[in-house]
């Protein structure tokens, strides 16, 4: 079970990486309208916490 859930949060860690990655390719491109650019940002700003939440769980799974 612990193994379980050691997996699981790495595949959320995964995804939040990925959209963190995906966020700011594309809120740095010139031809993306500003108002996309503001959502990336909003998106990134979500997977960074994300990130750190999930990371927080994981480091505490591991421990026990």
């Amino acid at each position: 079970m612990l193994l379980f859930l050691l997996v699981v949060r790495m595949l959320f860690l995964s995804a939040a990486g990925a959209f963190c990655i995906f966020g700011l390719l594309h809120a740095a491109d010139p031809k993306v309208q500003w108002y996309w650019t503001v959502g990336h940002v909003v998106v990134l700003a979500a997977c960074v916490f994300l990130i750190g939440r999930v990371w927080a769980s994981l480091k505490q799974t591991w421990k026990q």
